[in-house]
């Protein structure tokens, strides 16, 4: 217990900290029928083998530089390192034992550019790129223990109004918050880029608040502290009727897309169908409302509820309509589609595309709309590709890309046959009209059903197993959707596939 003191006290005083510190730790520890088993466990560098200058007072803050035989603060900027590179303790090798204790890398936000030698360049930025050009990050350096790398791109085609921002590989639109922090509006710097920005001048001298030093969009809440008010063009807040932000029933005026004055689940915003009017020879925009949002039902409550999750019905049960509360006939581990108007397993594959699996909708928020039983598509490993596309080799799964992964899965898997690019199961429903109906019969199939036909094409391939399936040498025949005749029960056994009950 002694020793276990002196060296939590020991650490701390390594660590920088102050001798109350120390006695306050010692006195925590101390404390009767509290044995906590916790200790700080020391950095790497904390080692006076490979790190001389953590004998010192302080030597978990400093690192020692061998050219010079001296001893430098952790994470300096420029000296003994380059201007822009900073001293930073050296990556833990398992393979090498003898590498110093410190190195210079790049700060975090910076990389190194082949077009210069030794400098660290701002990340999505122009940087050493030509004019409308900015620096990004090379792809697949997580694993890589060296410092960051990048490269210059292009930014994307945006439409008239619109902004590329390189950080998420989005188009917001020209002078409004879009990616900024609150304050900061979206403008294009001097090189033609993206730039979150705030200024008494030029453009977005309109948008700018004296009282706050800041910038927002007019007709947003913007700095405005008054109920009912919203920030109008010249940086004032005031509400006026002729608005669209106005609000008749309690004469205030709120922000558009957003809940306003509304009940819960609305939102209040133009109806897409609304046209101006005129009054004598004024002309009035058309005014906000509050509407049900996005994928939201009313109900007789006067509240909207969220479809597929429990909203008013009882339990055990998910609306399905305004006016509709189904049985959750999915019961456990299931979601419900409704395009399909079925459930399937979570993380199965169900009626998605390859590479994706059935996930939770994950644009619910159970904390206000309740538990979604509504199934979605996504990824079935995680995304490192910068086009946030599934892939076989993005998701981690080891498969290849493009056209020949897809090949390779559906010949790969017995009993399933490829049409259109998607992988089907044969002597089931897949492409073809209806829903399978039990039949009185051993083994039954739906009314239509995907069977061997006589044609060829060039969009329909058969696993391994079935090439030559009654062709001979004319190779793999096209699949054709079936008519199922009553009480035909069907067994083939050249193929031995099993028909799905």
């Amino acid at each position: 217990m002694r020793r276990r003191k002196l060296l939590i006290c020991w650490a701390a005083l390594q660590a920088g900290s102050t001798m109350i510190t120390c006695l306050l730790l010692l006195l925590t520890s101390s404390q009767q029928g509290y044995q906590v088993a916790a200790g700080i466990v020391p950095p790497p560098w904390s080692d006076p083998a490979t790190n001389p200058c953590a004998s010192m007072s302080g030597g978990w803050q400093l690192l020692y530089w061998t050219p010079l035989k001296k001893c430098f603060k952790i994470f300096t900027l420029g000296y003994p390192c380059p201007d822009t590179m900073e001293l930073s303790p050296t990556p833990v090798s398992a393979k090498r034992k003898d590498l110093p204790a410190a190195e210079c890398r790049c700060p975090p936000g910076t990389a190194l550019s082949p077009l210069t030698s030794s400098v660290c360049h701002k990340l999505y930025e122009r940087g050493p790129c030509q004019s409308t050009e900015y620096f990004q990050p090379l792809p697949d350096q997580a694993k890589r223990t060296g410092n960051r790398w990048g490269t210059c791109k292009r930014p994307l085609q945006c439409p008239d109004g619109m902004i590329f921002w390189p950080r998420d590989n989005k188009c917001y639109t020209r002078r409004s918050r879009g990616p900024c922090s609150r304050g900061k509006l979206l403008v294009r710097n001097e090189d033609g880029l993206a730039e979150c920005r705030c200024e008494d001048a030029g453009e977005l001298a309109l948008y700018y608040s004296p009282s706050e030093d800041s910038c927002y969009e007019h007709y947003t809440k913007g700095p405005c502290s008054t109920p009912g008010h919203i920030f109008m063009p010249g940086g004032r807040c005031d509400c006026q009727q002729h608005l669209p932000q106005y609000h008749a029933p309690q004469q205030m005026c709120f922000e558009l897309d957003t809940p306003g004055p509304c009940p819960p689940g609305h939102i209040f915003r133009i109806p897409d169908n609304a046209e101006a009017t005129t009054d004598g020879s004024l002309q009035l925009l058309p005014r906000a409302r509050c509407l049900c949002k996005e994928g939201y039902v009313p109900w007789t409550d006067g509240i909207c509820y969220r479809l597929y999750t429990r909203g008013p019905c009882g339990a055990n049960e998910f609306l399905v309509n305004a006016t509709s509360c189904v049985r959750n006939f999915c019961g456990k581990n299931r979601l419900y589609f409704p395009a399909e108007d079925s459930c399937y397993r979570i993380g199965s594959q169900g009626p998605c595309s390859l590479h994706q699996v059935v996930i939770f909708d994950f644009t619910a928020r159970p904390s206000l709309d309740g538990i979604s039983y509504n199934g979605m598509c996504g990824c079935a490993g995680v995304l490192t590709n910068l086009d946030q596309q599934c892939s076989g080799t993005g998701s981690g799964s080891g498969f290849g890309s493009g056209a020949d992964v897809e090949q390779n899965i559906c010949e790969s898997t017995p009993g399933m046959v490829e049409i259109n690019g998607q992988c089907h199961k044969l002597y089931t429903r897949g492409p073809c009209g209806g829903w399978p109906v039990a039949r009185a019969t051993q083994e039954s199939l739906p009314d239509e059903y995907i069977d061997l036909g006589l044609r060829q094409s060039s969009q329909v391939r058969l696993p391994p197993r079935l090439h030559g399936h009654g062709g001979g040498p004319e190779g793999p025949k096209q699949l054709q959707c079936s008519k199922r005749e009553p009480g035909e029960v069907f067994n083939d056994r050249a193929t031995q596939l099993k028909v799905p009950q």
